[in-house]
């Protein structure tokens, strides 16, 4: 089955598509393919990264939104006695090395203010 949709995603690509434009935060302009995003220059005829077929009849202007940080929330269990700060139990924690010794790092780099709103 892998086989079959890498095949029917090789024949898509034959396929030429319309070039994107992109801007960058500095507000430079570029073009860019569809499928993969990569820069492309107009003497392309196929993508470098993905080999997508590409048109240059109609460039498509991609106008991008507000720049800046998001925000993404993310909802989890821990265990009933878990506390905010307690990286020992918190499931985003992973162990580090600190000279001699194993530590619980928190991903957040917030150990002493844990962000992590419990309900």
């Amino acid at each position: 089955m892998a086989l079959q949709d890498d095949l029917r995603a090789q024949l898509i690509k034959q396929f030429a598509a319309e070039v994107v434009e992109l801007t960058e935060q500095s507000g430079k302009k570029f073009y860019a393919c569809p499928t993969c995003k990569r820069p492309v220059v107009k003497s392309d005829t196929k993508c470098p990264g993905c080999q997508q077929a590409l048109s240059w009849q109609n460039i498509h202007v991609v106008e991008q939104g507000p720049t800046g940080p998001k925000f993404a929330t993310l909802r989890f269990e821990v265990p009933a006695e878990f506390t905010k700060g307690d990286c020992r139990k918190c499931p985003l924690s992973y162990i580090a090395k600190t000279n001699t010794e194993n530590v619980y790092e928190c991903p957040l780099n917030n150990r002493v203010n844990c962000p992590l709103e419990i309900d």
